[in-house]
């Protein structure tokens, strides 16, 4: 049995960190046993739809599992007592995103249905957009909050940064007969009136869920490298793009989707650690 007991970071970090494994026992029909995920668990109403995948609140095995960990007797898949003597496999969790990268292309169809959003997210988020009228929607992630000192602020841009990708996309999709919307979604509040020249909505009473399954509802989604987008990316098979500067040109021919972490369907890798 693998056990995932560590938490990396918010959401989308979380769920990369777990998506290896998760594949591993999918391809080799092992058990896997999250016990990491508790904040979480509300998000989502299939968690536990196959039954070699649980997740389950195990708060103390979760914090005996740290003390063993913070103590050096547990190091992140390598083998130790628990594997020795009982046949557990302990993840530590973020370190382990890399991994598995072809089986997760391979199981991806199976992973993305463990993490089908709860009703009433899902029910908010395709009312609202079904009420817009048909067009391209590009989904804009407007990533800022811990951005500013991440990497000394590298992909923390500007509104008119965001605003001339966006011309650039909007040029692009007319010269192609097709009108769009964008749909922003930010870890802060977002001034519409910035991007006044720009078709922009957001989503009524927005969560961070809602803002994540909307993204996976769009067409094209554009922002800052990020675990969120890129899940948003992988579990609505959408095409993504990064800007990897303040002022990178924009263009369509860009956008590959996510297969798996940091991995393009084009073929491009995301390498920014």
């Amino acid at each position: 049995m693998i056990i995932n007991y560590d938490s990396p970071g918010q959401l989308c970090n979380r769920i990369w960190s777990l998506i290896p494994s998760i594949a591993y026992g999918l391809k080799c029909e092992e058990k896997v046993l999250v016990i990491n995920f508790d904040e979480y668990l509300p998000v989502f109403s299939n968690l536990n739809r196959n039954k070699l995948i649980r997740f389950k609140s195990k708060k103390l095995l979760q914090r005996i599992f740290l003390s063993l960990k913070a103590r050096g007797y547990i190091q992140n898949g390598r083998s130790n007592v628990f594997r020795k003597l009982f046949n557990l496999n302990l993840i530590e969790g973020w370190s382990n995103r890399l991994g598995n990268r072809e089986m997760v292309i391979e199981q991806s169809d199976n992973i993305r249905p463990l993490f089908d959003f709860r009703k009433d997210v899902v029910t908010a988020v395709n009312d609202f957009l079904s009420s817009q009228e048909k067009v391209v929607i590009v989904g804009v992630h407007i990533r800022r909050g811990d951005y500013k000192e991440w990497l000394d602020g590298i992909y923390y841009f500007s509104d008119e940064a965001y605003s001339r990708a966006m011309k650039d996309l909007e040029k692009q999709l007319l010269e192609k007969g097709e009108k769009v919307k964008f749909l922003i979604c930010s870890n802060e509040r977002i001034d519409l009136r910035n991007f006044s020249e720009l078709d922009c909505f957001i989503i009524p009473e927005s969560s961070s869920e809602k803002d994540l399954y909307a993204l996976s509802k769009s067409d094209y989604i554009i922002g800052p490298p990020s675990s969120f987008s890129q899940w948003a990316s992988f579990y609505g098979e959408v095409p993504v793009c990064y800007m990897m500067c303040e002022n990178q040109e924009s263009k369509l021919s860009d956008f590959s989707r996510i297969i798996s972490f940091n991995t393009f369907e084009n073929g491009n890798i995301l390498d920014i650690d």
